[in-house]
């Protein structure tokens, strides 16, 4: 397997590959499967996916408790689709999902369970007589947050909630704004982590700029939760917003990583998302103007590393997977090929191995999901 050559914004140099990857374990082999996220905590992981079912779309998951060398069964949400899941203290799964009852009657449900069993506890978060779709969730120490975008005639209400993890009551709904739309007709863009007593969320509304909202979580028994204001980290306008967005966080560090017509940009925060640094371009591309295009899937921490993996697409090239890495909040950074055109989601995380972190993946090739792991 080639790299891309270590250079931001170079699309055709090539060097050797530099991650030895294990095998790869199926987790799951039909028709129409798609992968929708993964979580990796220690030695645990979470993938959950979605697949065509005889009464609609459904999810699925499955877990490991060994690293990702053996998975358990799979756990099974019928009538539901775009799942989103984390892994609280080690062990403790959540998982959150839309589910349509009728044509007008949608609800965001939340499920919580245990890493090493397939059994869940399953309530609402939000429900409503307008469509909800693609929610996200992220855990503090004692609350999880669960974002989605709200229908609202042709656009997107960007919408919060969280609940205590002693009674998982959700909150009503924390308006965020409006999203009217962006050059590929939404930006997508409302994303959400979750470290410590500390939860972050990254989204973009009409204008185009990306903004960042911090939540602090105070102690027992009420947990209160304290929002601090707003702040814009990535400019954009309506016609070239700062989309995509992922997010991850880790200790004081957190990372966002966003697309917009000239490249993927990404900024770093070293104290909780209290100051930023600038937003870097960390690789250039001319989706809207040209024939070489790219976005970001995925994003992780592991102390001073940080992870993105984009995927890429040219009029003449097959496309491929990239993985831009960094020890240094992207002032340099290396850029390697991890996967062909074919497996577009490439979801990355880190895993404990006999006490060793090593980089390891969620991927998607057709009409399967797969796990692989750094040797």
């Amino acid at each position: 397997m080639l790299a891309a050559a270590a250079v931001s914004g170079t699309a055709t140099a090539q060097v050797p590959d530099a991650i030895n990857w294990g095998p790869a374990a199926t987790l799951r082999h039909a028709n129409g499967v798609e992968l929708q996220d993964a979580a990796f905590s220690g030695r645990n992981v979470a993938v959950s996916w979605q697949e065509p079912g005889s009464a609609g779309p459904r999810v699925r998951i499955r877990t490991s408790v060994q690293s990702g060398s053996a998975f358990g069964p799979v756990a099974t949400f019928t009538t539901a689709r775009q799942s989103a899941v984390d892994i609280r203290g080690g062990s403790e799964l959540h998982a959150v999902y839309a589910r349509r009852y009728a044509s007008t009657n949608w609800v965001i449900e939340h499920a919580v369970g245990s890493v090493d069993t397939s059994g869940f506890s399953v309530g609402a978060v939000s429900s409503t007589t307008g469509v909800a779709r693609f929610p996200d969730i992220a855990c503090t120490r004692s609350r999880v947050f669960v974002t989605w975008f709200q229908k609202e005639g042709a656009n997107d209400r960007l919408q919060v909630a969280h609940a205590s993890k002693s009674d998982l009551v959700f909150s009503g709904p924390v308006d965020m704004g409006l999203d009217q739309g962006s050059f590929f007709g939404r930006s997508h863009s409302l994303a959400v982590a979750g470290v410590a007593d500390d939860a972050y969320v990254a989204f973009t509304r009409s204008d185009g700029k990306l903004r960042f909202k911090r939540w602090s979580v105070g102690s027992g028994p009420g947990f209160a939760v304290t929002p601090h204001a707003t702040k814009v980290i990535g400019a954009g306008t309506p016609g070239n917003s700062a989309g995509d967005t992922v997010i991850a966080a880790a200790g004081d560090k957190v990372a966002v990583a966003w697309f917009k017509c000239g490249g993927i940009y990404a900024c770093v925060s070293n104290d909780r998302g209290q100051h930023w640094g600038s937003p870097r371009k960390v690789l250039s591309h001319q989706a809207c103007t040209g024939d070489f295009g790219a976005d970001q899937r995925s994003i992780a921490i592991h102390g001073d590393r940080i992870v993105i993996t984009y995927r890429a697409f040219a009029i003449k090239s097959p496309g491929w997977v990239g993985l831009i890495s960094t020890t240094n909040n992207f002032v340099t950074d290396t850029d390697e090929t991890i996967a062909p055109v074919g497996q577009d989601e490439h979801l990355v995380g880190f895993v404990k191995v006999a006490g060793t972190s090593r980089l390891a993946a969620a991927f998607d090739p057709a009409n399967s999901v797969r796990f692989r792991r750094q040797q």
